[in-house]
This record gives C-alpha cells, sequence and structure tokens, in this order.
C-alpha cells in the first residue's frame, strides 16, 4: 500500500510543481511585469529544490530501506540529497522575499543581500562539514538520528523566519496600499502562502517521525504554490490591462478589426486605450470631444461583447 501511495503522489506532486511554473511563466509573458519574473524565479528554484532534496531523498532512503542498510547509511546519503538541494532553497526564499517586496513596489536594500546570502552561505557550508565529520568519525547510529533530527528542526526554524521577514512584512505594507482592490490581493495572496507554508511545516514535522508521511509532505510543498499563483493571474485578468504583446502581427491585429468591424477611428481609441490612457486623455490626444470618445468606446463593446477595458485588452492579448 505504501509502495502505491509513493508512486501515485511523487509522479503528481512533481506534474503539481511544473504546472505552477507554467502558469508563472504565462503570467509573466503576458503581463511583463518585474515581480513576475521574480516569482518566476522562485517557481523554479523551490521546484529543483523539491526534487533534488526532497524527492531524492525519498527515493534514495526507500531503495536504502529495502536493501536493510543500517540508519546511518540511509541517513547519510539522505542528507547527501538534502545538501545538494540546498543551494536552490537558499535562492528561492530570497526570490520569495524579494517578490514580497516588489509587488507592493519595494526593493531589498544592499545590506539585506549581503546579510542574507552571507548567513545562508555560512549554514550550508557548515550543514556540509557536520555530515563529513559524522561520517568521519566513530558515532552511533543513536547520535546521527538525534543530528538528523537537529537539522530537521533547523530546517523548520529558517522556514518560520522566511515566513515573518516576507509575509509579515507584506501584510504590514500592504495597509499603505490606496487602490483597495491591489490592497485586499496582496493580503490575501499574504495569507494563502501564510496557510500554505503553515500547513507544509506542520505536516513536515510529522513526516519526520514518519516517513510514510514524505511524499504527501512533498504533493503539498509543490502544489500548495499553485492557489497564491492562479489567485494573482485572477487579480491580473480582472483589475489590470496587459500591455499589447510585442509580437502581435499586422496581420492579426487587421483580422482582428474585420472580424469585429472595427472602425478607423475606433482604431485609434483602441490603441489609446491600450497605452492606459483615460477618456479624457483619448479626447486631447485624438482632438476630439469627451462624449464622442464615450461614444466610441460604447460602440467597441457592443462589437466586442466586453463590458470593460480588461476585458477589451484580454481579448486582444487573446485574439490569434
Amino acid at each position: 500500500m505504501t509502495d502505491i501511495l509513493h508512486f501515485t503522489l511523487l509522479p503528481l506532486s512533481v506534474c503539481a510543481g511544473l504546472y505552477a511554473i507554467l502558469i508563472t511563466y504565462r503570467l509573466q509573458k503576458k503581463y511583463r511585469l518585474s515581480y513576475l519574473s521574480t516569482y518566476l524565479y522562485f517557481q523554479i528554484f523551490i521546484n529543483v529544490f523539491g526534487i533534488y532534496g526532497i524527492l531524492g531523498q525519498i527515493i534514495a532512503e526507500g531503495i536504502l530501506q529495502q536493501g536493510e542498510s543500517s540508519i546511518q547509511t540511509i541517513e547519510t546519503i539522505g542528507h547527501f540529497f538534502s545538501f545538494l538541494g540546498i543551494p536552490f532553497l537558499i535562492l528561492a526564499w530570497y526570490m520569495f522575499i524579494r517578490l514580497c517586496r516588489e509587488i507592493i513596489d519595494k526593493k531589498l536594500s544592499r545590506a539585506f543581500n549581503l546579510s542574507y546570502f552571507f548567513a545562508l552561505t555560512f549554514i550550508f557550508f557548515g550543514y556540509g562539514a557536520v555530515i563529513l565529520i559524522l561520517n568521519l568519525s566513530d558515532y552511533g547510529d543513536e547520535r546521527y538520528t538525534v543530528f538528523s533530527s537537529a537539522i530537521s528542526y533547523l530546517y523548520v526554524v529558517l522556514e518560520v523566519l522566511v515566513i515573518a521577514v516576507a509575509l509579515l512584512r507584506l501584510l504590514v505594507n500592504s495597509l499603505k496600499i490606496t487602490d483597495e482592490n491591489k490592497r485586499t490581493a496582496v493580503q490575501t495572496f499574504a495569507f494563502l502562502n501564510l496557510a500554505f507554508f503553515s500547513a507544509g511545516i506542520i505536516l513536515y514535522l510529522f513526516a519526520i517521525r514518519s516517513q510514510s508521511l514524505a511524499p504527501v509532505h512533498l504533493l503539498l510543498f509543490l502544489a500548495g504554490n499553485i492557489p497564491p499563483v492562479l489567485y494573482w493571474k485572477t487579480y491580473l485578468k480582472r483589475h489590470f490591462i496587459a500591455p499589447l504583446p510585442r509580437d502581435k502581427d499586422t496581420q492579426t491585429w487587421n483580422k482582428f478589426l474585420t472580424e469585429y468591424n472595427i472602425s478607423k477611428r475606433e482604431e485609434e481609441v483602441i490603441r489609446e486605450i491600450c497605452e492606459g490612457k483615460t477618456n479624457k486623455e483619448i479626447s486631447d490626444a485624438l482632438f476630439i470631444s469627451l462624449q464622442t470618445v464615450k461614444d466610441h468606446v460604447y460602440r467597441i463593446y457592443q462589437k466586442t461583447d466586453v463590458k470593460n477595458r480588461v476585458q477589451l485588452i484580454n481579448l486582444i492579448q487573446s485574439y490569434k
């Protein structure tokens, strides 16, 4: 039964992680916002760690346990795979902290960057040195088990610190956002991540004591990134006007205009809308009255069967 659970959950976990990467990549390509690039890097690094550090550890320990290897051998190989994945986890945590700053138009200070990488690099090499020392010394299985538990709890402490630095500061700074829609979106995004981070930590603590829960933890670890990014996708779709794609060729554009029977003046209005201009700014740019602009916009909505500018831009974005 355990083997069936492993064979089911492990591939599902990888697929969930790849799906999160795909969603984020499409958002970054469509909206071309700088923080979405950071979000994409976070998704990539956290998935690489999940594959190297967690999935590799689960598979290796499972094989060794079937071969009735000693506890020290099993733990050593497990720590080896975990050690390989640590650099990607360090980068993933950094990208997440950076994301939580950039999403509210702020940046990380140089002092923070230097302190973060110095501290985590020191911990990384310290981890490797302790593994090496333990394997060269004559330590029994009991002491090695204690060491493994200490490493696991250190991971939990660091994860909690990342949550505190990233999400709690994000929630505090969200109170300063004047746009009500964005403020609500940022707070919901923070609470979603907080919920899945916390659930992952709790499940990890149980997985330490029961290896059968390790695949379940991996699934939550990777699939837990999907709900926040899906929520942010919904927010952008409803409240953010994406720029026209750079590769939108003339032939496709003309086909769009022909299919929806868009006049020359309406085309000019649409192009101004795509630049993010208000009706007043369009009026000034095209030297027509404000009421005329409103009439054109109304007819454009009627022809394309949309209700607002966001839907109009999304229609143009997705038109092929």
